[in-house]
């Protein structure tokens, strides 16, 4: 057998997950709250910034795509991914 065969059904096996209990769900959701999502704005920031300048190079409708369309697709999108993972994290007593 090969080391990668090795590797796959390794990995294969580990996620092989019989049982999610819901402290694992809390602390996945806790990690994508506070980790994950800093992260990913910090990334889309960074590349509306860079879309929006590259704007004022373009003309028509590539223009109004890295201006406004994109900048907001992104941003939405992460709103309610927030917006959600929030909510779930609320306790529903």
């Amino acid at each position: 057998m090969s080391k990668w065969t090795e590797v796959r059904d390794g990995v294969v096996a580990a996620l092989d997950v019989k049982e999610v209990t819901e402290a694992a769900k809390k602390q996945l959701t806790d990690n994508l709250v506070n980790e994950g999502m800093p992260a990913l704005e910090d990334v889309a920031s960074k590349f509306i910034t860079e879309i929006q300048a590259q704007a004022a190079n373009e003309t028509g409708w590539n223009k109004i795509r890295d201006q406004f369309v994109l900048p907001l697709l992104i941003n939405s999108t992460i709103w309610a991914v927030k917006l959600v993972l929030s909510k779930s994290t609320t306790e529903n007593n």
